[in-house]
């Protein structure tokens, strides 16, 4: 019987938020069969964490302009959005970013805790262009998989904005296999693997956690284990669960995102439906950006027309 477990994994490139390994010698077919299942896995279910609602100061409700402050508090929430936090507690944390005085407002400016790390502080929110302005925002960042939709929760606290929430840490996930040898036999493959990740994971840790996560659902075929919870199957429709992401979710200009929400298309199975042809006659939205939705859409293994 061969063992299929036999092979190195070897680190090619690493820093922050880039990894490539290299998974060789694999048993040939295994390449492809191992390769493509981890990107799934890592694109679909590595744990982030996300701000997920947020109080400020002066602010009632996401429509608000907020006095001494160049953005709005929707432009302010959609910055905050791209803001990653190291945190790997399941109970949500509260942190606070105050900012007093004219210049921009970073992620730097949130005080973090011993147990919740900014990952990018060099993320802008917000610009102050009054002296005297301060500007005082309570954070709520919890720990999930994928994303949620703020349009899905609830709250009865009065000026919380709840928010769209993108927890997952890899950010792409490519696969190449090639035909390698072992002694004198050729059949083998050997899989490189890259990763990039927000900078809240290390791209070997997702890797390994991807791996884990794999081995814990096809150990329920070899060693199945009853549960007592009932299994019910939801007839969906023809379309893709997740897809009705919001299109903030694509860094896009905000001008253009903006455009393509005036034209209905607000989340990704909009886009999807519509097609490249149809969203291409939206105002402001030209190639480029076409092709950044392209690449966003491939890389969460969407497809459109």
């Amino acid at each position: 019987m061969v063992d299929t477990s036999k092979f190195h994994v070897k680190t090619l490139k690493s820093n922050a938020t880039y990894g490539k390994f290299e998974l060789s010698p694999l048993i040939g077919g295994f390449g492809h069969t191992i390769g493509n299942s981890l990107r799934r896995i890592l694109l679909i279910s590595i744990p982030g964490a996300a701000i997920t609602r947020i109080r400020v100061d002066g602010a009632n409700h996401l429509f608000t302009t907020l006095p001494g402050v160049k953005e709005d508090l929707v432009d302010v929430s959609l910055n905050l959005k791209k803001v990653k936090f190291i945190y790997n507690q399941d109970e949500p944390t509260t942190l606070t970013l105050t900012k007093k005085g004219a210049g921009p407002v970073t992620a730097a400016d949130i005080e973090g805790n011993d147990l919740c790390k900014v990952a990018n502080p060099d993320q802008v929110i917000a610009n102050i262009t009054d002296a005297k302005t301060t500007l005082k925002i309570e954070l709520t960042v919890e720990r999930g998989i994928g994303y949620t939709l703020a349009k899905e929760q609830k709250t009865d606290v009065i000026g919380e904005i709840i928010l769209d929430a993108a927890f997952t840490p890899v950010i792409r996930a490519n696969y190449e296999v090639e035909p390698t040898r072992l002694g004198k036999k050729s059949n083998y493959d050997k899989l490189t693997m890259e990763i990039w990740t927000d900078g809240s994971i290390d791209a070997l840790l997702a890797l390994k956690t991807a791996a884990k996560d794999m081995i814990n659902s096809l150990s329920q075929i070899a060693d199945p284990k009853d549960f007592d919870d009932e299994v019910i199957t939801i007839l969906s429709s023809p379309v893709s669960s997740g897809l009705d992401i919001s299109i903030e979710e694509i860094e896009l200009p905000l001008r253009v995102t903006n455009a393509l929400k005036k034209a209905g298309y607000t989340t990704i199975e909009n886009l999807i439906k519509g097609g490249r042809a149809d969203v291409s006659k939206s105002k402001n939205v030209g190639e480029k950006s076409l092709k950044i939705i392209d690449a966003w859409l491939k890389e969460k293994g969407f497809t459109w027309k």
